[in-house]
C-alpha cells in the first residue's frame, strides 16, 4: 500500500499536505497552474488525434476516388484539416514553451529554466488478457486474481497525475518496478501479449499505441526524467540548499533520460528518439551547471576580489560553453522541427548572456581597487591561464603596466558584454512565445546591460578611438564543480508483488514451463509412511521417492514441485508449515504436483512475434536501474541445486516416512 500526499492551499495561499488514503496521484480536479497546464495539454492531444484521423480519412478517400468533383471537395477539406493541425501544434509548442508555470515564485529575478512536460496516456485494461493467461499458463482460476489486477489498474491510474514531489517520483518508480514483475509473470519470450498501451508524444502531441511492455516502461522512464526536471525548476534559486537540490534533480533527470536512450531502441515517438533524448540530456546538464554558477555567486556575494571575479568569469564561461552545445543540438535538423521554437531562442540567449557575464567579471577583476589587486606579474600569469590568445591575431591586446592600455583592455571586454546583451535582447524580441510568457528574462538582461554600461562609463575616454580596432580575448571555460550524470538507484524502492500467490517468481514465471497440475492421493503405511521426502523453502520440491511406497505407486517423481495440500495453495509456504499441514491430515493426504519441463522436454511451438519496438527486457538492466527478481537461467535441476532444493543428504526432520 502506498499513500500519496495531496497538495492543498491554506488561507495564506501556501501549499500544505494532507494524507490521502487512496492509492492515487494528485487529485486531477484540484486546480493549480501546473494541473491546468496538463489538462490543457490533454485536450490539445485529443484535438490533434481528431484532426489526424480526419486527415487520414481524407487522404484515403483522395486515393480511392476517381471522381473529379469529389477530389476537389476533399482537397479543400484536407487544406482546412492541415491548417487546423498547424494551429493545434502551435498551441502545443506554446504550452511546452511555458517557462513561468514551473518556476518557483521566489525565483522571479532568476533566469527561467526549461522544463519537460509529462507524457499523457490513456487507460489500459489488463484484466481479460491476464486472467486468460493465468488459466492457460498457471492453471489457476483467473477470477481469483481480480483484486491484484484491480490494484495494478489503480497504480497505473495514479501515475497519470503524479505529485510534483519526491512522493511523485516514488510513485512512478514503484510502477516501473512493478512492470518488471509483470514482465516476468505474463510476458513469455518471443510471444506477443495483446495488451495495448497508448501514450502521447510530449513534444508533438501525436499518440502512439503499442503492445510491447518496453514501450510502457520507456514512457514511464521519460515521465520520471520529466518530473525530476520539474522538481529542479521548482526550487528556490535564492537559497543555497535549494540550489543544491536543483543541481541534483537536473543531474538525476539526465541520468534517467540517458538510461532510456541507451536501452530503448526504435522509439515510435519523437520525444524518445535518440537525437531528442541526447538533446534533453545536454539541456538538463546545462541547467545543472547554471545552478552551480548561481550557487557560487550566492555563496561569495558581490565580491570585488580579483581572484573571486576571475573564478566567476570562468564559471560563467563554462555555462555559456554548455549552452552553446545545447543550442547546436536544438538546431540540428533531426530535432528542430519537433521541439518548441522558443527552446532555440532560450538556449542562444543563455549562451550570449552567460558569455557576457564571463567577460563582465573579467573586466570587473581588472578594475578592482589597488589595495585588493595582486602584483602585476600575478595578474599577467592568471590572465594567461584564463584567456585564450591567438598569436597570429592582431585584434587582441596584451595586458601591460601602461594605464591607458589597461583601460583599453577592460573596455574591449565591456564593449563585448554590451554587444552580447543587445544580441540576446534582440533574440527575445523576435520570439513571440517568450514575450507572451513573462518578462523575467528581459529584466535580467536589462540589469546586466545597465551594470556593464556603468562599469564602462568609469573607464571610457572620448578621445580614445582605439576601441574599434581591438576585440575581447576569449575566456577559457572552467568550473569548480563540473556537473555529471547521476544514476538513480531504483532498487531502493521496494515493490509489492501483486501476483505473489502465483508462486515465487524465480520459479513460477512466464519464462518457465511445467506440466499441468496433477493430484495424487497418498496413504500412509507402516513401513514407508507416505514414502517421499521434500526439501527447500518456497517452493518445496520432492527430492526422494521410496521404492514400493504409496508415493511411487501414485506416480510421484523427484523434482516434482508441491503446489497444494488438500486444496490449500502451498507455493509460498515454508517447509515446516507444509510438513505440519501434511502430518495433520492423518493416514491419507491429497497432494497437487507439477513437474518442471526442461528445454528438451518442452513441445515445439511456432510463435510469431509482432511489434516494432524492441522491449527493454529485464536482462538488460544494470545495478543502477535494478529490477526485482533474478532472471532464471540453466536447467530446472541446476536452479534447484543453487537454491539447495536437491541436496542428496536429508535430515530426519525433513523426511515424511513413518518414524
Amino acid at each position: 500500500m502506498f499513500i500519496v500526499m495531496e497538495e492543498k492551499v491554506n488561507n495564506n495561499g501556501q501549499h500544505s499536505k494532507v494524507d490521502n488514503p487512496f492509492k492515487k496521484g494528485c487529485n486531477p480536479s484540484y486546480v493549480t497552474a501546473r494541473s491546468k497546464l496538463q489538462q490543457k495539454r490533454s485536450r490539445l492531444n485529443d484535438d490533434i488525434i481528431k484532426e489526424l484521423r480526419l486527415r487520414r480519412g481524407a487522404e484515403n478517400l483522395l486515393r480511392a476516388t476517381g471522381n473529379k468533383e469529389i477530389k476537389e471537395k476533399v482537397l479543400i477539406e484536407l487544406g482546412f484539416v492541415k491548417s487546423k493541425l498547424e494551429v493545434l501544434r502551435g498551441d502545443l509548442a506554446e504550452l511546452n514553451s511555458s517557462v513561468k508555470t514551473y518556476q518557483n515564485e521566489n525565483s522571479s529575478q532568476s533566469v527561467p529554466m526549461i522544463t519537460l512536460g509529462l507524457k499523457e496516456t490513456k487507460d489500459t485494461n489488463f484484466q481479460t488478457v491476464f486472467m486468460d493467461y493465468i488459466e492457460e499458463h498457471y492453471s489457476e482460476s483467473g477470477s481469483l486474481y481480480s483484486q491484484p489486477i484491480d490494484k495494478l489498474h489503480a497504480l497505473r491510474k495514479a501515475i497519470r497525475t503524479p505529485e510534483r514531489s519526491e512522493a511523485g517520483i516514488e510513485l512512478l518508480i514503484t510502477y516501473y518496478n512493478q512492470l518488471g514483475l509483470i514482465q516476468k509473470r505474463f510476458y513469455p519470450p518471443g510471444r506477443s501479449v495483446p495488451v495495448y498501451f497508448t501514450w502521447y508524444d510530449s513534444l508533438t502531441g501525436v499518440h502512439i499505441t503499442q503492445k510491447t511492455l518496453g514501450y510502457e516502461k520507456g514512457s514511464v522512464l521519460f515521465n520520471i526524467g520529466a518530473l525530476y526536471s520539474q522538481l529542479g525548476t521548482a526550487q528556490d534559486r535564492g537559497s543555497v540548499s535549494d540550489l543544491d537540490k536543483a543541481i541534483d534533480y537536473y543531474q538525476r533527470s539526465a541520468g534517467v533520460l540517458k538510461y532510456l536512450r541507451d536501452r530503448f531502441t526504435h522509439a515510435p515517438s519523437r520525444d524518445m528518439s535518440t537525437d531528442t533524448l541526447t538533446l534533453l540530456i545536454q539541456l538538463m546538464l546545462s541547467q545543472a551547471q547554471e545552478c552551480v554558477y548561481e550557487r557560487m555567486i550566492l555563496n561569495l556575494g558581490p565580491s570585488t576580489k580579483f581572484s573571486d571575479c576571475v573564478v566567476f568569469s570562468q564559471e560563467a564561461a563554462m555555462v555559456a560553453s554548455m549552452y552553446e552545445e545545447t543550442h547546436n543540438a536544438v538546431s540540428s535538423k533531426s530535432v528542430r522541427n519537433d521541439v518548441p521554437a522558443s527552446w532555440l531562442t532560450i538556449t542562444i540567449m543563455k549562451f550570449n548572456h552567460y558569455l557576457a557575464m564571463a567577460h563582465y567579471y573579467l573586466a570587473s577583476a581588472l578594475l578592482t581597487s589597488k589595495e585588493l589587486l595582486p602584483s602585476f606579474n600575478d595578474i599577467v600569469e592568471m590572465l594567461e591561464k584564463v584567456t585564450k590568445r591567438d598569436a597570429k591575431s592582431s585584434k587582441h591586446i596584451q595586458y601591460t603596466e601602461d594605464k591607458a592600455r589597461q583601460r583599453l583592455y577592460c573596455r574591449s571586454h565591456l564593449n563585448y558584454v554590451i554587444s552580447l546583451n543587445e544580441t540576446a535582447e534582440k533574440d527575445y524580441s523576435f520570439c513571440r512565445m517568450l514575450r507572451s510568457n513573462d518578462d523575467v528574462f528581459l529584466n535580467v538582461l536589462h540589469t546586466a546591460q545597465e551594470n556593464a554600461q556603468t562599469l564602462l562609463d568609469k573607464v571610457s575616454d572620448e578621445r580614445d578611438f582605439e576601441d574599434i580596432f581591438v576585440s575581447a580575448t576569449p575566456i577559457v571555460p572552467k568550473s569548480t564543480q563540473l556537473v555529471q550524470i547521476t544514476v538513480s538507484d531504483f532498487s531502493k524502492f521496494k515493490v509489492e508483488d501483486f501476483f505473489a500467490d502465483l508462486g515465487p517468481i524465480s520459479v513460477f514465471s512466464a519464462q518457465h514451463e511445467w506440466t499441468s497440475p496433477r493430484t495424487v492421493k497418498l496413504t500412509k503405511d507402516e513401513k514407508n509412511g507416505f514414502g517421499f521426502t521434500i526439501k527447500g523453502d518456497i517452493p518445496s520440491v520432492v527430492i526422494e521417492v521410496e521404492e514400493h511406497s504409496s508415493a511411487q505407486g501414485q506416480g510421484m517423481k523427484v523434482d516434482d514441485i508441491l503446489v497444494a495440500v488438500d486444496g490449500v495453495n502451498v507455493k509460498c509456504k515454508k517447509l515446516k508449515n507444509i510438513k505440519a499441514l501434511i502430518m495433520s491430515e492423518g493416514s491419507s493426504v491429497q497432494l497437487t504436483l507439477v513437474t518442471p519441463m526442461t528445454p528438451t522436454s518442452k513441445p515445439t511451438i511456432d510463435i510469431t512475434t509482432s511489434g516494432t519496438v524492441r522491449s527493454m527486457n529485464s536482462s538488460s538492466s544494470s545495478n543502477d536501474m535494478h529490477q526485482l527478481g533474478d532472471t532464471m537461467t540453466g536447467t530446472w535441476r541446476n536452479k534447484m541445486k543453487s537454491l539447495t532444493f536437491l541436496k542428496t543428504k536429508k535430515s530426519p526432520s525433513e523426511s515424511l516416512r513413518k518414524k
